[in-house]
């Protein structure tokens, strides 16, 4: 098996989920609890491209929509998530400002 083997059963398992789950929000709102969980996992953590071919399917986008409006607050940026952003943003300009300061010439 070589890299571009690997490469082609990649895309096909993404494919195979997009589906999977295209076939999921088709039934929707009549999906089990399992499959409400794997439907909001995959909104959440699937590839941006998967999701948004999701989007552009004419027949799952209402029910898309509606699973969107109903599952709302699972999308919502949760407050601890903002303050580890802003602290990983404050320690990125303090190791610039440092390496700034070490590098700069000292003036004569």
């Amino acid at each position: 098996m070589n890299t571009y083997t690997t490469h082609v059963e990649e895309v096909r398992a993404e494919r195979s989920t997009r589906e999977r789950i295209a076939s999921l929000l088709g039934r929707y709102p009549k999906v089990s609890e399992k499959h409400r969980r794997e439907i909001l996992a995959f909104l959440k953590e699937g590839r941006h491209l998967d999701i948004g071919l999701l989007t552009t399917n004419d027949q799952v986008r209402p029910k898309l929509d509606a699973f969107l409006e109903d599952h709302r607050r699972h999308f919502r940026v949760e407050p601890f998530e903002v303050v580890r952003m802003l602290a990983v943003v404050a320690a990125t300009i303090m190791v610039f400002w440092l390496l700034w300061e070490i590098l700069s010439p000292v003036p004569l």
